[in-house]
């Protein structure tokens, strides 16, 4: 009996790994967080996928290395202008409300897709 148990058990495991680290203790995937707090209003994943006024996320991974980190948890929190052009991003007032946690999970995941 303990031989079966032991492969339903260890694919428990894995499957729970592998959905925790897709998503966080509340569910949600960085993707979904950003659809949530409407960064994908503006944003597109991908330059394909048919924004040109404002950066792709792939974009700005590919123009920003981790170590720019806090200062784009920074720019997700107080928006502002000129980091990428003369196009401005909201103030949180215009967009949904982001915490700084929410900030360093979508700039995290942002800054991973160069990888």
């Amino acid at each position: 009996m303990k031989c079966k148990m032991l492969p339903v058990t260890l694919a428990s495991l894995l499957f729970a790994g592998i959905g925790s680290a897709v998503a966080d203790s509340h569910g949600m995937t960085a993707m979904q967080l950003a659809e949530e707090k409407k960064c994908t209003a503006c944003h597109a994943v991908n330059e394909s996928d048919g924004m040109s006024v404002v950066p792709a996320f792939k974009s700005i991974a590919q123009r920003y290395p981790m170590e720019e980190f806090d200062r784009l948890v920074q720019v997700v929190l107080t928006g502002g202008q000129d980091h990428w052009g003369h196009t401005e991003m909201p103030d949180m007032g215009v967009r949904s409300d982001v915490s700084p946690a929410d900030a360093e999970k979508l700039v995290n995941w942002i800054l991973e897709m160069d990888e």
